[in-house]
């Protein structure tokens, strides 16, 4: 590489916490001022709500890479990894031509969703603020599960916006090279990966123990990742999902399947793998039981059991206050609702999962991280399902003069965002006293990512 790591990483700011919605606009503007002969940026298109969708072009090189940020609108590292990523090619010519790339980026492609989380975007950081303020959009209105997919009985062909948008940039640039910038609320740092390349895995290993982050070592975020190599995953298809719950259910899953494939796959339909798609994913929190593989003295096939035991508690008592006001929540556009909803519909995943833990692959003693994954990490998510449910409810209040709501109807709505608010409140009390969980310096989940990217760009670039 042309310029030495340690250098490149010096040069990444003293993040402190993320940005919000128009400060990566303001930020793309300065660099173009600073760089007009290097840095080049048109409107590709437009969000849903109709905020322009902003591209910088970087560099002449002779392979193109697409790198974009805020697939999944609670995951910002990402706009703050372009942010470095964009300053540093424009401003490090050598860097740039040795990488022999033109480079293309897009700082935040759900930015309507983006904006529904920026409540704890500044902090403060930690579990309790991060659920009040949290939203994740149901599969169907993500931009990276909606990509067109013809498989088996699946078939799905409506695009978002702002997918279509990566599909044009996708098929008129066909990049040698593409970066989705993903990352998780909990746990600890993995990766996925086209193509199995063992030769980085080492490397990503360093950077994040310099940056003091753990590798997820516990269980992999769905049953059927392939495994390249520990926290290395192959990238997932929407064809994994669909063989995995036909296998483990019996049924034909496409009932449950209203949402198309990812942009790796997307891109590499053809079946040539000709796109080398990355992700790096890194924890804004996490425990020293992450990467902790010593052995427990209870079954991992037992474990997994327990963890369905509470996701299907929990999910009961959560879908027990949706039904009391199920009636009064739009289901077009509010949101919150329809995230909720594809959620608690989840019966199905559940009994999936509860064939796997039986199945041979879960046989043998759990380890610290596993079993720390099933019964804490796996809580944490299933809670953010509470935050949809408040923010619904509250979405509703705030615009109940608008609908026309009656005195009961409102009266309906405040006693079920209360009870949805206590049983929030008290889950986040558990998670906070029971995590014992640290929080990952913004700067440091920066520095990870943007590393991991550049080795990989360097690899794919040199290997093509």
């Amino acid at each position: 590489m042309g310029m030495d790591m340690k250098e490149i990483i010096a040069r990444v700011p003293d993040y402190t916490c993320f940005m919000t919605v128009d400060e990566p606009d303001q930020s793309t503007q300065k660099l173009a001022s600073e760089y007009p002969d290097r840095v080049q940026v048109r409107c590709v298109g437009h969000s849903r709500a109709g905020h322009p969708i902003q591209l910088i072009k970087i560099g002449h090189g002779s392979k193109n890479a697409l790198v974009f940020a805020c697939p999944h609108p609670n995951e910002p590292i990402g706009s703050l990894t372009v942010d470095f990523l964009t300053r540093e090619l424009a401003s490090n010519e050598e860097l740039e031509k040795e990488l022999d790339y033109t480079w293309y980026f897009i700082k935040c492609i759900d930015i309507d969703g983006s904006r529904m989380n920026e409540g704890w975007f500044k902090g403060p950081f930690g579990i309790t603020n991060y659920m009040h303020h949290y939203f994740r959009p149901a599969f169907r209105d993500q931009v990276e599960w909606t990509f067109p997919v013809k498989y088996k009985k699946l078939e799905f062909n409506s695009p978002i916006p702002e997918t279509k948008v990566l599909m044009d940039l996708i098929d008129t640039l066909r990049p040698e090279f593409m970066f989705s910038l993903h990352n998780l609320g909990f746990g600890g740092a993995y990766w996925y990966i086209t193509k199995n390349i063992p030769e980085l895995y080492p490397k990503f290993y360093d950077i994040v123990k310099q940056m003091g982050i753990p590798r997820k070592l516990g269980e992999a975020e769905m049953p059927y990742a392939v495994t390249f190599a520990p926290a290395v995953f192959q990238m997932m298809k929407a064809r994994d999902s669909y063989d995995y719950n036909e296998r483990f259910t019996g049924k034909d899953p496409v009932a449950g399947h209203n949402y198309g494939t990812s942009s790796d796959e997307y891109a590499n339909r053809d079946g040539q793998n000709r796109t080398m798609t990355f992700v790096c994913e890194l924890p804004y929190f996490y425990s020293d039981k992450i990467d902790d593989t010593s052995l427990t003295d209870r079954d991992r096939s037992d474990v997994i059991l327990e963890s369905c035991d509470m996701k299907e508690k929990l999910d009961g008592q959560t879908r027990g206050i949706f039904q009391r006001v199920e009636d009064l929540l739009s289901g077009d556009d509010n949101y919150f609702r329809r995230a909720l909803e594809e959620k608690l519909g989840g019966a199905e995943s559940i009994k999936a999962q509860r064939a796997w833990a039986k199945s041979p692959e879960c046989a043998g003693k759990a380890t610290q991280a596993q079993m720390f994954d099933n019964l804490y990490v796996m809580r944490y998510f299933r809670c953010t399902n509470l935050c949809l449910l408040v923010r619904g409810i509250d979405f509703e209040l705030n615009r109940a003069a608008e609908r026309g709501f009656t005195a009961e109807q409102v009266q309906r709505l405040h006693d079920a965002f209360d009870a949805a608010n206590a049983l929030l409140d008290s889950e986040c009390a558990y998670l906070e006293e029971n995590m014992h969980y640290q929080i990952t310096p913004v700067r440091n989940l920066v520095t990870a990512q943007a590393v991991c990217g550049l080795l990989t760009a360097e690899y794919v670039s040199s290997h093509s």
